[in-house]
């Protein structure tokens, strides 16, 4: 198999590409990564909606945004640890906007 390109893909993409392959009988890896995504994943919907006002504060890229989704922190350090991959300062006002957005959903 070769590797024509490689995208971050948030839990909720990873489901519908692993079960859109109707017709052929996924290995075992598949079977394994599905169930693990379904355990982590929140809806479709929701993620779109969560994703999108992430998006809108404008200071966190792309791989955070998907990791924050993955995650979905319980709390503010939980948060920074994300945060931390960018190797970028956010202020306190940043992080607690941030939090706020996948608190309340």
């Amino acid at each position: 198999m070769d590797v024509k390109d490689t995208k971050i893909v948030s839990i909720e993409d990873v489901i519908e590409i692993l079960e859109s392959k109707e017709g052929t009988d996924p290995t075992y890896e598949q079977q394994l990564a599905l169930q693990h995504a379904k355990k982590l994943s929140v809806t479709k919907s929701k993620a779109d909606k969560i994703k999108k006002e992430l998006e809108g504060t404008g200071v966190l890229s792309e791989r955070s945004i998907i990791k924050i989704l993955e995650i979905m922190p319980k709390n503010q350090m939980t948060l920074r640890q994300i945060l931390a991959q960018d190797r970028k300062t956010y202020s306190e006002e940043e992080v607690g906007k941030i939090f706020e957005i996948t608190k309340e959903k």
